[in-house]
């Protein structure tokens, strides 16, 4: 992991700065795909992991978040707009534009659905950060702003 600034962390991946995974303090923000638990847990060992967020619900941002939540036991946030994508696979590829490669990237990056513990909405604070709405790319896509 490569610290970006205070609190803040890049976890390692392939490749480099393609499909971003951080921890911010405690919380770990977007999981990649579901073919990452394994390197993202692998660098998260030894450090406290208090909760999950994602930026938005798409296949290669919450594709190890239920293996990741499984294994640490922690809870699940996701931008309130989000939700019904992120506890419903069908709702999410439903989201998306009919194109091929969405549809191969919903098959081979996409992780279980999972029920969201809890909806982030503007304003609320992560990790020292506060939650912003900034749909566009989702319908529910939020940022971290400190």
């Amino acid at each position: 992991m490569r610290e970006l600034a205070p609190g803040v962390w890049q976890v390692s991946g392939r490749p480099r700065n393609a499909i971003n995974v951080y921890l911010v303090e405690d919380v770990l923000v977007d999981a990649a795909t579901r073919r990452a638990p394994k390197r993202i847990l692998g660098q998260l060992q030894g450090r406290k992991v208090s909760a999950h967020a994602l930026t938005h619900a798409h296949p290669d941002h919450q594709g190890a978040s239920s293996a990741v939540c499984d294994a640490l036991g922690i809870p699940y946030w996701v931008g309130e707009k989000d939700v019904p994508l992120a506890e419903d696979l069908d709702q999410m590829r439903a989201s998306q534009k009919p194109h091929p490669l969405n549809r191969m990237i919903m098959r081979y990056w996409s992780g279980p659905a999972r029920p969201v513990d809890r909806h982030l909405r503007e304003g609320d604070e992560v990790a020292g950060f506060k939650v912003l709405d900034v749909p566009g790319h989702s319908p529910g896509h939020i940022a971290y702003w400190r």
